[in-house]
């Protein structure tokens, strides 16, 4: 995952940014049990794209983890 997380963050400099989702956005995901990647892909809510990038659950929690 770390692998995913990378990329994610290598995509979001070169993609104006990021905008996480809200936090009712998120907990409706992930009550379904899915979740989106940053390029709005459906993926697992620890998963990852086709394309590689982490889940937005994933990139949330790493970010409150570590700071990154």
């Amino acid at each position: 995952m770390i692998d995913a997380l990378r990329r994610t963050f290598d995509w979001f400099e070169h993609n104006s940014g990021w905008a996480p989702p809200d936090a009712d956005t998120l907990a409706d995901w992930l009550a379904d049990g899915v979740c989106r990647a940053p390029d709005d892909c459906l993926v697992a809510p620890e998963g990852e794209c086709e394309h590689g990038l982490a889940s937005w659950a994933t990139v949330l929690a790493s970010v409150e983890e570590h700071g990154t």
